[in-house]
Protein backbone atom coordinates (compact mmCIF):
# COMPACT_ATOMS: atom_id res chain seq x y z
CA UNK A 1 0.00 0.00 0.00
CA UNK A 2 1.25 3.46 -0.92
CA UNK A 3 1.28 5.93 2.02
CA UNK A 4 2.58 8.91 0.05
CA UNK A 5 -0.57 11.00 0.72
CA UNK A 6 -0.57 10.13 4.44
CA UNK A 7 3.12 11.04 4.74
CA UNK A 8 2.46 14.37 3.02
CA UNK A 9 -0.45 15.05 5.39
CA UNK A 10 1.75 14.25 8.41
CA UNK A 11 4.39 16.63 7.08
CA UNK A 12 1.81 19.41 6.74
CA UNK A 13 0.48 18.65 10.23
CA UNK A 14 3.97 18.92 11.73
CA UNK A 15 4.58 22.22 9.93
CA UNK A 16 1.23 23.58 11.12
CA UNK A 17 1.80 22.57 14.76
CA UNK A 18 5.27 24.14 14.77
CA UNK A 19 3.82 27.52 13.79
CA UNK A 20 0.35 27.52 15.39
CA UNK A 21 -0.97 27.11 18.93
CA UNK A 22 -4.47 26.03 17.90
CA UNK A 23 -5.25 22.33 17.80
CA UNK A 24 -8.65 22.71 16.12
CA UNK A 25 -9.12 20.76 12.92
CA UNK A 26 -11.02 23.75 11.50
CA UNK A 27 -8.00 26.02 11.99
CA UNK A 28 -5.71 23.39 10.45
CA UNK A 29 -8.06 23.06 7.46
CA UNK A 30 -8.04 26.81 6.87
CA UNK A 31 -4.25 26.95 7.23
CA UNK A 32 -3.81 24.02 4.82
CA UNK A 33 -6.16 25.61 2.32
CA UNK A 34 -4.19 28.86 2.48
CA UNK A 35 -0.90 26.94 2.19
CA UNK A 36 -1.97 25.00 -0.88
CA UNK A 37 -3.91 27.75 -2.61
CA UNK A 38 -1.95 30.89 -1.82
CA UNK A 39 -1.53 33.95 -4.02
CA UNK A 40 0.22 31.86 -6.68
CA UNK A 41 -3.04 30.25 -7.74
CA UNK A 42 -5.55 33.00 -6.99
CA UNK A 43 -5.02 36.69 -6.61
CA UNK A 44 -7.78 38.61 -4.87
CA UNK A 45 -8.47 42.02 -6.27
CA UNK A 46 -9.72 45.02 -4.33
CA UNK A 47 -13.09 44.30 -5.94
CA UNK A 48 -13.11 40.76 -4.45
CA UNK A 49 -12.27 42.12 -0.98
CA UNK A 50 -15.02 44.73 -1.27
CA UNK A 51 -17.50 42.02 -2.26
CA UNK A 52 -16.57 39.90 0.76
CA UNK A 53 -17.04 42.86 3.09
CA UNK A 54 -20.33 43.77 1.42
CA UNK A 55 -21.60 40.20 1.71
CA UNK A 56 -20.70 40.03 5.41
CA UNK A 57 -22.55 43.31 6.01
CA UNK A 58 -25.52 42.02 4.04
CA UNK A 59 -25.69 38.83 6.12
CA UNK A 60 -25.45 40.90 9.31
CA UNK A 61 -28.29 43.19 8.23
CA UNK A 62 -30.48 40.27 7.18
CA UNK A 63 -30.06 38.53 10.53
CA UNK A 64 -30.66 41.77 12.44
CA UNK A 65 -33.86 42.39 10.48
CA UNK A 66 -35.19 38.89 11.16
CA UNK A 67 -34.31 38.97 14.86
CA UNK A 68 -35.80 42.46 15.21
CA UNK A 69 -39.22 41.03 14.29
CA UNK A 70 -38.96 38.41 17.04
CA UNK A 71 -37.61 40.87 19.60
CA UNK A 72 -40.36 43.41 18.89
CA UNK A 73 -42.65 41.18 20.97
CA UNK A 74 -40.17 41.04 23.86
CA UNK A 75 -38.61 43.17 26.60
CA UNK A 76 -35.32 42.55 24.76
CA UNK A 77 -34.98 45.25 22.12
CA UNK A 78 -31.84 44.29 20.18
CA UNK A 79 -29.66 41.35 19.24
CA UNK A 80 -26.92 42.85 21.42
CA UNK A 81 -29.24 42.85 24.45
CA UNK A 82 -30.14 39.25 23.64
CA UNK A 83 -26.46 38.32 23.40
CA UNK A 84 -25.69 40.05 26.73
CA UNK A 85 -28.46 38.02 28.40
CA UNK A 86 -27.29 34.83 26.74
CA UNK A 87 -23.74 35.29 28.02
CA UNK A 88 -24.99 36.18 31.50
CA UNK A 89 -27.13 33.04 31.48
CA UNK A 90 -24.03 30.91 30.84
CA UNK A 91 -21.83 32.57 33.44
CA UNK A 92 -22.76 33.77 36.92
CA UNK A 93 -21.69 37.37 36.33
CA UNK A 94 -19.41 39.70 34.37
CA UNK A 95 -17.83 43.03 35.08
CA UNK A 96 -19.68 45.55 32.98
CA UNK A 97 -16.69 46.33 30.78
CA UNK A 98 -15.86 42.62 30.34
CA UNK A 99 -19.31 42.14 28.87
CA UNK A 100 -18.97 45.19 26.64
CA UNK A 101 -15.53 44.11 25.36
CA UNK A 102 -16.73 40.55 24.80
CA UNK A 103 -19.24 41.97 22.34
CA UNK A 104 -16.69 44.21 20.61
CA UNK A 105 -18.68 47.34 21.38
CA UNK A 106 -17.59 50.87 22.19
CA UNK A 107 -17.95 51.57 25.94
CA UNK A 108 -20.81 54.11 25.63
CA UNK A 109 -22.84 51.76 23.42
CA UNK A 110 -22.28 48.80 25.73
CA UNK A 111 -23.14 50.80 28.83
CA UNK A 112 -26.39 51.97 27.18
CA UNK A 113 -27.33 48.34 26.53
CA UNK A 114 -26.61 47.50 30.16
CA UNK A 115 -28.71 50.48 31.31
CA UNK A 116 -31.68 49.28 29.23
CA UNK A 117 -31.37 45.77 30.62
CA UNK A 118 -31.17 47.17 34.18
CA UNK A 119 -34.18 49.43 33.56
CA UNK A 120 -36.22 46.44 32.34
CA UNK A 121 -35.03 44.43 35.38
CA UNK A 122 -33.55 41.74 33.15
CA UNK A 123 -30.18 42.08 34.88
CA UNK A 124 -28.98 43.48 38.20
CA UNK A 125 -25.71 45.07 39.19
CA UNK A 126 -23.62 44.67 42.30
CA UNK A 127 -20.13 45.68 43.48
CA UNK A 128 -17.14 43.67 42.33
CA UNK A 129 -15.45 42.05 45.34
CA UNK A 130 -11.97 42.26 43.78
CA UNK A 131 -12.19 45.83 42.48
CA UNK A 132 -14.45 48.18 44.44
CA UNK A 133 -14.45 50.67 41.54
CA UNK A 134 -16.00 48.12 39.18
CA UNK A 135 -19.57 46.86 39.01
CA UNK A 136 -20.66 43.40 38.04
CA UNK A 137 -23.92 42.40 36.40
CA UNK A 138 -25.89 39.17 36.47
CA UNK A 139 -29.11 37.97 34.93
CA UNK A 140 -32.29 38.14 37.03
CA UNK A 141 -35.08 35.57 37.18
CA UNK A 142 -37.11 37.90 34.98
CA UNK A 143 -34.19 38.03 32.53
CA UNK A 144 -33.90 34.23 32.50
CA UNK A 145 -37.62 33.88 31.80
CA UNK A 146 -37.45 36.43 29.00
CA UNK A 147 -34.46 34.61 27.54
CA UNK A 148 -36.31 31.27 27.70
CA UNK A 149 -39.20 32.81 25.75
CA UNK A 150 -37.05 34.43 23.08
CA UNK A 151 -34.24 31.89 22.65
CA UNK A 152 -36.19 29.21 20.72
CA UNK A 153 -37.36 31.82 18.20
CA UNK A 154 -33.87 33.26 17.72
CA UNK A 155 -32.37 29.76 17.50
CA UNK A 156 -34.91 28.96 14.79
CA UNK A 157 -33.85 32.02 12.78
CA UNK A 158 -30.18 31.04 13.00
CA UNK A 159 -30.91 27.38 12.17
CA UNK A 160 -33.01 28.33 9.16
CA UNK A 161 -30.27 30.71 8.04
CA UNK A 162 -27.56 28.03 8.01
CA UNK A 163 -29.82 25.15 6.95
CA UNK A 164 -28.74 25.22 3.27
CA UNK A 165 -25.09 24.66 4.29
CA UNK A 166 -23.56 21.22 4.64
CA UNK A 167 -21.70 20.38 7.85
CA UNK A 168 -18.42 20.81 5.98
CA UNK A 169 -19.45 24.27 4.76
CA UNK A 170 -20.51 25.27 8.29
CA UNK A 171 -17.13 24.19 9.67
CA UNK A 172 -15.29 26.04 6.89
CA UNK A 173 -17.18 29.30 7.27
CA UNK A 174 -16.90 29.17 11.05
CA UNK A 175 -13.15 28.66 10.77
CA UNK A 176 -12.73 31.47 8.25
CA UNK A 177 -14.77 33.86 10.40
CA UNK A 178 -12.75 32.85 13.49
CA UNK A 179 -9.58 33.66 11.58
CA UNK A 180 -10.88 37.10 10.60
CA UNK A 181 -12.02 37.81 14.15
CA UNK A 182 -8.69 36.74 15.66
CA UNK A 183 -6.66 38.70 13.13
CA UNK A 184 -8.71 41.85 13.78
CA UNK A 185 -8.23 41.36 17.51
CA UNK A 186 -4.47 41.04 17.00
CA UNK A 187 -4.42 37.37 17.98
CA UNK A 188 -2.40 35.59 15.27
CA UNK A 189 -2.73 32.01 16.50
Amino acid sequence: MDYKLLKELISYTEEYQAKNASHKIEDFTIWLNAKLFDNKTASATKHDELLIAFKLLHVNKSLKKETKNVLSESKVSSIDEYSFLLHLDYQESFRKMELVELHNLEAPTGIEIIKRLLKNKLIEEFPDQEDRRAKRVKITKSGSLELQNVKPKIDSIFSTFTEPLSLNEKVQISGVLDKLIHLKAGDNE
